[in-house]
C-alpha cells in the first residue's frame, strides 16, 4: 500500500510526471491528459514507496521518470487498438450503402428478363457455390 507521504512527495513533484507525458507526445488538451496524468501520479509514488530505503531521491527519479513514460506509452498503444478496433465495426455498418441498394435492384430487373431455364440452372450454380464455399 502507497502511503500518504510518498503521494505527497509525488504531487509536490508533480513536473516529473507532466515531463514524462510530455515526452511521450501527450498534449495537456488530449481527451486522456487527466487519466494519463492521475496513473503516472500513482506509478511515481508506487516507486517512491518501493526504491525510497534502497536508492537517492535522483535515481529514483529517474527511473520513475523512465517507468511512467513507458506506461504511458503502452496505454497509448492499447487506446489505439481499442479505436481501430472500433472503427473497422464502424465501417461495417456502411455495407448497406444506398450503391448497394442500387446495384439490387438493377440485378432483380436483369433476373425478371431470364427464362425460367436459365433462372433454375442459375439458382443450381448459386446453391452449388455456396455449398462448396461451406
Amino acid at each position: 500500500m502507497i502511503s500518504q507521504n510518498s503521494f505527497r512527495n509525488a504531487w509536490e513533484n508533480r513536473k516529473l510526471v507532466g515531463g514524462a507525458l510530455k515526452a511521450a507526445h501527450v498534449r495537456p488538451d488530449y481527451h486522456l491528459y487527466e487519466d494519463l496524468f492521475q496513473e503516472g501520479l500513482i506509478v511515481y509514488a508506487e516507486m517512491l514507496e518501493e526504491l525510497a530505503t534502497n536508492k537517492a531521491r535522483t535515481e529514483i527519479d529517474k527511473l520513475s521518470f523512465k517507468k511512467v513514460l513507458w506506461q504511458t506509452l503502452n496505454r497509448l498503444k492499447r487506446e489505439q487498438r481499442v479505436c481501430e478496433r472500433s472503427t473497422n465495426m464502424d465501417e461495417a455498418y456502411d455495407l448497406g450503402e444506398e450503391a448497394d441498394w442500387n446495384n439490387l435492384v438493377v440485378l432483380k430487373q436483369e433476373v425478371n428478363k431470364l427464362s425460367k431455364m436459365e433462372k433454375l440452372f442459375s439458382m443450381i450454380i448459386y446453391f452449388l457455390t455456396r455449398r462448396s464455399q461451406s
